[in-house]
């Protein structure tokens, strides 16, 4: 998300994005970076994903953003980062404004009454959204995650990690061996997916949502 500044200042890791990618994907990588200020954070989780016939584990990365996001801008990242960074499977948009302080701990989360009817209600509000539209027909599935994970914390007060976030997973596919994330503003409409994520943001005890952005493969079309 910052290879315009990388090229400005000859950054060290800049061979690692040229043998990843090609002259035209670096072209779209600059102009994507130089639009907006983006920040990319790696989630202290791993996802399976897929690797040739392999189930692997690796980290998940979310990218936020000051503004509304141009999702076309987004789904080139999600093509781009997990074929630079192979530790990557998974990239999610961060809803809810810019993240500016690292995620290094998570919430201890166990399969109890209350975390499994927080999940549920999530599900519940999104699927609500998306069943009083016309587009959950061009939906395949639509997992609905819960991630132990609480932004938005002040390393500097040390403040325990209680919260929660959720993940909104739209899939489309043929035969789910392979598919596409549901783009916004291509397969739903932009301000149906801000709905649903204003929705499943006003659960308390939620702290971010997230809209996943990985085509499959590299990421499974659910998450484990």
């Amino acid at each position: 998300v910052e290879y315009d500044q990388m090229l400005q200042k000859n950054h060290a890791l800049l061979n690692r994005v040229e043998n990843a990618t090609s002259e035209e994907e670096r072209l779209q990588l600059r102009k994507v970076s130089s639009k907006q200020h983006l920040a990319a954070t790696v989630l202290p989780i791993r996802s399976v994903g897929v690797q040739g016939d392999c189930r692997s584990y690796n980290y998940v990365v979310g990218i936020s953003s000051e503004k509304d996001p141009d999702w076309q801008d987004l789904i080139i990242l999600s093509k781009l980062i997990p074929r630079v960074c192979h530790n990557v499977n998974r990239v999610c948009y961060i809803g809810g404004g810019l993240v500016k302080d690292p995620v290094q701990d998570i919430t201890p989360t166990y399969l109890t009454t209350h975390v499994l009817a927080t999940v549920r209600q999530a599900d519940h509000l999104a699927t609500q959204v998306l069943n009083n539209s016309e587009y959950m027909r061009k939906i395949s599935q639509m997992p609905v995650i819960l991630l132990p994970l609480h932004f938005d914390r002040d390393a500097a007060l040390r403040a325990p990690s209680c919260q929660r976030s959720i993940v909104l997973r739209p899939f489309i596919t043929q035969d789910f061996m392979t598919g596409i994330p549901a783009i916004p503003g291509v397969h739903i409409p932009i301000d149906i997916v801000q709905k649903m994520m204003c929705e499943v943001a006003s659960i308390p005890g939620i702290s971010r949502v997230l809209y996943d952005l990985t085509a499959k493969p590299p990421g499974t079309t659910e998450w484990e």
